[in-house]
């Protein structure tokens, strides 16, 4: 009876120790932060506290008050994770893990399209890495694995090692993605894992550039890219009204001309300017028809060179036909 009770004491023994083995070591009182969307918040503070616990991890949830948070968010919405480093080092915690909520709505599909962006921070409050996740048409039975995985990814950083990547630009303001995933805007410095990285900005009217890096455990690897604009074409050519209305004066000048020529009235014997009558008024109109008529040829003319060579407007352009008892012409203005 003895032996048996031996024997049933080492066994919970035994078992004692696999479980104590099994177990993952504590990693220390680790803060929880989640801000943004108010309503997912929840949802992302139920599903990582218990992830964090099962990873060994004394979870303090929403460790700094609202001050604090406030300014994490502040440093978040200027992209800059260093920035938030002294509020992290007051909370005097083993780790902290701030995690922002963006919910950009598709009133189209009714859909949500979730970004989750985690700011890890050691036990000095230094930054070891940041990380954006999407969820597409998210709701909350998908929200709780998109956390998961940012917890893992970030978790994962720290296990490799980190280094940090300051991007610069010129001009500033280009949009950041690295690996794909949205990071900010130039300037930006952030930590990242050690390894191979895609760094890729865009910025309106240049050209997106692209740049791959290699980031070394402790170092911080320099980025500066110069930005191409992208010269825009003049627009195509259009002939200005300068040539029509010439065209169009000439024509007119042509036709009053032949129309002053067929009501001319030449002085013969027996006419209306015969001396031997008292009649002496007559219509002599040829030789001022004769004018308009070359001159409507001239100016048709230059409006057919003008349409030819002028293809596109510069000026405002004023045309306007002339005429005098004994002459007759085109008048043409531009104002530049």
């Amino acid at each position: 009876m003895r032996s048996l009770r031996l024997t049933f004491a080492a066994a919970i023994a035994v078992v004692a120790a696999t479980a104590l083995a099994a177990a993952p070591a504590r990693a220390g009182t680790l803060g929880l932060t989640v801000a943004g969307e108010p309503a997912k918040q929840p949802v992302i503070e139920t599903t990582l506290e218990p992830w964090l616990a099962r990873a060994g991890h004394q979870v303090r949830l929403r460790a700094l008050d609202a001050k604090a948070t406030d300014k994490l968010v502040d440093c978040f919405i200027l992209t800059d994770q260093r920035c938030a480093e002294p509020v992290v080092k007051q909370a005097r915690l083993d780790g902290f893990l701030f995690v922002m909520v963006e919910v950009k709505r598709d009133t189209k599909a009714q859909t949500d399209e979730i970004r989750l962006t985690g700011w890890l921070f050691g036990a000095d409050g230094g930054a070891i890495a940041s990380q954006s996740v999407y969820c597409k048409a998210c709701r909350n039975d998908t929200l709780g694995p998109t956390a998961e995985d940012l917890a893992r990814t970030l978790f994962s950083v720290a296990d490799v090692g980190t280094g940090r990547v300051k991007i610069t630009s010129a001009p500033t303001g280009a949009r950041v993605a690295i690996d794909g995933a949205a990071a900010g805007a130039t300037p930006l410095e952030q930590g990242l894992r050690s390894g191979p990285h895609v760094i890729e900005l865009d910025l309106g009217g240049h050209y997106p550039e692209r740049r791959e890096i290699t980031v070394a455990k402790g170092a911080t690897a320099e980025v500066d890219v110069p930005l191409r604009r992208i010269e825009t074409p003049p627009p195509a050519g259009k002939r200005g009204p300068l040539p029509f209305v010439a065209m169009g004066a000439g024509a007119a000048l042509v036709i009053t001309g032949a129309v002053m020529i067929a009501i001319d009235q030449d002085c013969t014997a027996g006419g209306p300017c015969d001396v031997a009558t008292t009649e002496r008024e007559y219509r002599n109109s040829a030789p001022v028809g004769v004018g308009l008529a070359a001159a409507g040829v001239v100016a048709a003319g230059a409006g057919v060179v003008l349409y030819l060579r002028a293809p596109k407007a510069a000026s405002t352009t004023v045309a306007a036909p002339w005429v005098t008892p004994s002459a007759a012409g085109v008048a043409v203005g531009a104002r530049f």
